[in-house]
């Protein structure tokens, strides 16, 4: 038998041309024609799963974003206080106002960005409030304007600071925040009593101090409770003939009474100190002390029971 070559000189077999069954080739169009729709039903299943990811973080069609950055007012001291918490409460302007938004930081934030219904939003940013208002906060603005706070739980180091602020939807500004404290410092302290007579143990307080305050107000402090006193604080020396500008500081809650008025009395400075001896009592009517103010006054005392003042 001869042997059959093929064109490229190989020796020719007929195993070589044969043809696959018809059943195998069905079995491999069968296959073929499963694989094709496979990349179709992958990218659904990924767009389903896409879908169910972004019902979770759906934003409605006339939702909007704020933006709110914050200011601190301090006029109380040359250095900012500390912002230790802000609570941060956004109520809807119109209507019954009611609460939309709450957070809380362990800082004074640069900025915050809210998303919410595309309305007018008032923002309530509460800054070193002894009660954290996070956990129950007021459901409605009315009653956020009636939170208060005691100036016995207040801290000079780190004082309660308050603000609001308003903004029609989408847009975003700043809110400032400042201290619900005042403050009263003794400025330049005179002794013009005669052979040389010292003020000793000199010390200073308040009287008739505001109590508690409502955290969002801005002005019309009418006292409904008063310390009688408050701490007397000492001096650092006693005044001899050089006058001396201690410095020492008083804070109290804002009072705007300025004038001893039925159920409002003004608020008193107290100068306490010995001469001769004998115990002695100055005693300044200040004016009305407004909120986050520095009202300043200096003492000449002129005699046992005589003194020359400025307030400012």
């Amino acid at each position: 038998m001869k042997k059959k070559w093929n064109q490229t000189g190989r020796r020719f077999s007929p195993l070589s041309c044969r043809r696959p069954p018809r059943s195998v080739l069905l079995q491999l169009i069968l296959l073929f024609s499963l694989l094709i729709p496979l990349p179709a039903c992958l990218l659904s299943c990924s767009k389903a799963g896409g879908a169910e990811v972004a019902d979770i973080v759906e934003v409605p069609v006339d939702s909007c974003s704020i933006c709110l950055k914050f200011n601190i007012l301090d006029n109380l001291a040359d250095t900012l206080h500390p912002v230790r918490r802000l609570d941060l409460l956004v109520y809807s302007a119109d209507g019954i106002q009611e609460l939309r938004h709450k957070r809380y930081y362990e800082h004074l934030p640069d900025s915050v960005i809210l998303y919410g219904p595309s309305e007018a939003v008032t923002v309530v940013a509460v800054a070193n409030s002894p009660d954290p208002l996070f956990s129950n906060p007021p459901l409605r603005f009315d009653a956020a304007e009636q939170l208060q706070c005691e100036l016995s739980s207040d801290s000079p180091s780190h004082p309660l600071m308050s603000g609001t602020a308003n903004f029609n939807a989408g847009e975003g500004g700043t809110v400032q925040v400042c201290p619900l404290m005042c403050k009263v410092m003794l400025g330049v302290i005179t002794n013009n009593l005669k052979n040389y007579v010292r003020l000793e143990d000199p010390r200073i307080y308040l009287e008739n101090v505001n109590s508690g305050a409502e955290i969002l107000r801005s002005g019309g402090f009418r006292p409904s409770e008063l310390l009688a006193t408050t701490d007397k604080v000492p001096l650092p020396y006693d005044i001899g003939v050089f006058s001396q500008s201690p410095g020492t500081a008083l804070f109290c809650y804002p009072n705007d009474s300025a004038a001893i008025t039925i159920g409002t009395p003004a608020t008193f400075l107290v100068l306490e100190c010995e001469i001769s001896g004998s115990t002695r009592q100055f005693k300044i009517q200040l004016p009305a002390l407004r909120r986050n103010s520095t009202t300043r006054v200096d003492i000449s005392v002129n005699g046992p029971s005589e003194m020359e003042t400025a307030v400012y």
